[in-house]
C-alpha cells in the first residue's frame, strides 16, 4: 500500500511539473478590452504549451500555409455581430487563442496581400477552431 501511495504521489508530482513547465513555456496573457488572448507557438516547447492551454480559450485561430508550414505575422481583426472591432492583432507565430464572449464573430485574417474572413458563433461552454491557410 505504501508503494501505491509513493507512485501516486510521484505521478502526481510529475502532472503538476509539466503542467508548470507548459505554463511557463506560454506567452504572457495580453488584454484588449474585455478580450484576452495569447499568440505564438514557435517551437517545440512554444506549441507544446499552446496544445496544453487550447482548452482555456474558447476562440483558437491556427495559421498556416497551403503547403502545411504554419505561419506568423498574420494581421487579425476580430468584430463582433455589430460589425465593432474587439480586438486587433498581429499573430507572434501560428496560434491565436482568445478567451471571448459567446456569441457571433466575424474574423478577418490578413497575410501578406491576401485577406480572408471567416464567420463563427462561439457558444457559452463550448470552443471554436478556425484554421487559416494561404
Amino acid at each position: 500500500m505504501r508503494m501505491l501511495t509513493r507512485w501516486g504521489i510521484v505521478t502526481l508530482c510529475a502532472v503538476l511539473a509539466a503542467d508548470v513547465a507548459a505554463q511557463s513555456a506560454l506567452p504572457p496573457v495580453r488584454q484588449q478590452g474585455d478580450i484576452s488572448f495569447i499568440t505564438g507557438g514557435i517551437g517545440l516547447d512554444e506549441a507544446s504549451a499552446f496544445r496544453a492551454a487550447a482548452a482555456r480559450y474558447n476562440l483558437r485561430l491556427t495559421f498556416a500555409a497551403v503547403s502545411g508550414a504554419y505561419l506568423a505575422d498574420a494581421k487579425v481583426e476580430l468584430r463582433d455581430a455589430q460589425g465593432r472591432m474587439v480586438a486587433q492583432v498581429t499573430s507572434d507565430g501560428p496560434y491565436l487563442f482568445f478567451k471571448v464572449p459567446a456569441g457571433q464573430y466575424s474574423v478577418r485574417a490578413d497575410k501578406g496581400s491576401e485577406s480572408l474572413t471567416r464567420q463563427v458563433q462561439v457558444r457559452d461552454k463550448q470552443s471554436s477552431e478556425l484554421i487559416f491557410r494561404w
